[in-house]
């Protein structure tokens, strides 16, 4: 009795299934109660799984852990950091834009002088700082050799080391402390020429991790796998360069980078709870971008709008959450610190540049120069390495422009009608904002804007396009297609930061009109830290961990809606 009473409990459940078309057993019903193609093709795989093309039975999906955000974030801050400190070996002492002012500035503020003391018969950018002796002579190291891209490096002086505290200046005093406080650590122990290479590894640590954690929240949370993509291209040559010196632009970007795909991610919930790990990720990279720069904060209002206008009511419902409301009343309280101190410190009042005489110039002289200078400023986007002498090789450039400007049509054309208008808005907006802020400044400072001052902006481009990407447009190809895309998208990304490194190697080491071959004997040639070879061999290391790791996210599986909303504990 008790068996067939379990028996009719069992066939009135499963009646009660098939009568709502919901799955049984042997799959979703179809609409005349009879199991449907799912359920069919379920019983014939079940017949055969004893043969050669036995199913295999997919897991359900899971919600991501603490285990997998950690895992994931840490294999990619591996890739990311080396490949950063693979710029560090190939680049010399001082070889990076304005790296000398930057290492004077970190000493300096490491210490506790924030804006130091004003130099008589200076500009007003130029301050003095008392910092160790050493840090005098890194003016002269690329005096020799900068500008001039046949000339190598070996031409550089030795530094010599001292921890004898002298006066020193810096045209970069102005700037936000942040960065230097951290970059700056190790001249507190260290007093010969290393240290600047110490420092380095402090800035490719910094950048790997905000960049590595970028890829982490685009790979598990974000709607479109097109949002690797998005990372991939956004982290041009020019930003895993600057991340490998001592340079608050490289630190700036990583920010920016980590702060658009955190935000997008955001968005991807529709308004319910968000994760905490990408709330928390988007509050602290968007408060260290703020606390960068001088025109940090006006990054992170763009950014702020550009979410708000690619989906309103996500942004209106987030809002309604108290964890969202604290984060934004401290990207605030963050931002107004920012604004005060480059207000008060006079941070935008830089070194000034002779590219253009900034009087007697009328508005439309000056917007037809601006314009006419977007194809340069696109390319150092890209990658224009040293002091502006090293621009990036015809097949970097060539790869990454047409990579780009695929991932971008794409965006305009496949997306909703109203991220396709966000997306060209970006564009225009960029153009125009870069236009603004260089003739706002033209008339004082002459034509200082360079890309790396708009790099933070200009990312949001290809991260924005990924993200309009629907969803189902990647499964209308199948799984096959969609790894022979990761794969060419990796391997165009690697030949292209290879090339960048091999090329810039050999300005350095040999100059680029002497020879081609890097090892070659030449008058004042350079020789990296641990010779060659090594830069040679870690370059490729670290281009292949890049690669790879590139690879297995843009493959990897995404985490469905209802797993993602689940999946809020890391």
């Amino acid at each position: 009795m008790r068996a067939s009473g379990q028996l009719g409990r069992c066939v009135t459940v499963a009646q009660t299934a098939v009568g709502l078309g919901l799955p049984g057993p042997d799959g979703p019903a179809g609409p005349d109660g009879q199991p449907g193609p799912a359920g069919r093709t379920g019983r014939a795989n079940r017949r055969n799984k004893s043969g050669r093309g036995a199913h295999v039975r997919q897991a359900a999906p899971r919600a991501p852990s603490r285990g997998d955000f950690w895992g994931t974030w840490a294999r990619c801050f591996l890739a990311v950091f080396v490949l950063c400190a693979a710029w560090s070996v190939v680049i010399p002492l001082g070889g990076a834009p304005d790296e000398p002012a930057h290492i004077v500035k970190a000493a300096a503020t490491v210490r506790g002088q924030l804006i130091g003391q004003p130099v008589r018969h200076a500009q007003s950018a130029t301050r003095d700082f008392r910092v160790p002796a050493l840090f005098k002579s890194v003016y002269t190291l690329p005096a020799c050799y900068q500008f001039h891209s046949d000339t190598p490096a070996g031409c550089a002086p030795q530094l010599r080391s001292s921890s004898r505290i002298i006066t020193v200046s810096s045209y970069v005093g102005r700037y936000p402390p942040l960065y230097y406080a951290l970059v700056g650590l190790p001249t507190l122990v260290m007093h010969s020429e290393n240290v600047i290479y110490f420092m380095r590894l402090v800035s490719a640590l910094l950048d790997a991790l905000l960049l590595s954690l970028a890829l982490t929240i685009a790979a598990m949370w974000c709607r479109s796998r097109m949002m690797v993509e998005g990372i991939a291209l956004a982290v041009t040559p020019l930003a895993i360069f600057l991340g490998g010196v001592v340079n608050p632009n490289g630190f700036e970007i990583a920010a920016a980078i980590c702060t658009w795909t955190s935000g997008l991610a955001l968005l991807r919930s529709g308004g319910l709870r968000p994760p905490p790990a990408v709330l928390t990720s988007f509050v602290v990279s968007g408060c260290l971008l703020e606390l960068t720069r001088g025109l940090s904060v006006l990054w992170m209002v763009v950014i702020l709008l550009t979410l708000a206008c690619l989906e309103p009511t996500s942004c209106w419902v987030l809002l309604h959450r108290w964890g969202v409301r604290i984060g934004v009343a401290v990207l605030v309280v963050v931002g107004a610190v920012a604004v005060g101190f480059v207000v008060t410190a006079r941070t935008l009042h830089v070194l000034p540049s002779s590219a253009l005489p900034p009087q007697h110039e009328s508005f439309v002289v000056l917007t037809e120069h601006v314009l006419g200078q977007m194809g340069f400023f696109l390319r150092q986007f890209l990658g224009v390495f040293g002091w502006l002498d090293t621009p990036s090789p015809f097949l970097s450039t060539a790869l990454w422009s047409s990579l780009l400007g695929f991932l971008v049509v794409l965006g305009l054309a496949a997306s909703r009608r109203r991220h396709s208008v966000v997306l060209v808005l970006l564009l225009l907006g960029s153009l125009v904002l870069t236009a603004a802020l260089i003739e706002f400044s033209s008339h004082t400072l002459g034509i200082t804007w360079q890309a790396r001052d708009g790099f933070p902006l200009y990312a949001g481009v290809p991260l924005v396009a990924g993200f309009a990407l629907p969803r189902d447009l990647l499964q209308r190809f199948g799984q096959p297609a969609r790894r022979r895309m990761a794969f060419l998208v990796a391997v165009a990304v690697g030949v292209s930061l290879l090339a960048d490194l091999l090329w810039s190697l050999r300005r350095f080491t040999v100059g680029l009109g002497n020879t081609v071959n890097p090892f070659h004997h030449v008058r004042h040639g350079w020789s990296p830290p641990l010779g060659t070879w090594f830069a040679l061999v870690l370059a490729a290391v670290a281009v292949v961990l890049y690669a790879s790791c590139l690879f297995w996210r843009m493959t990897g599986n995404d985490i469905p809606e209802v797993a993602l909303m689940a999946g809020n504990r890391p």
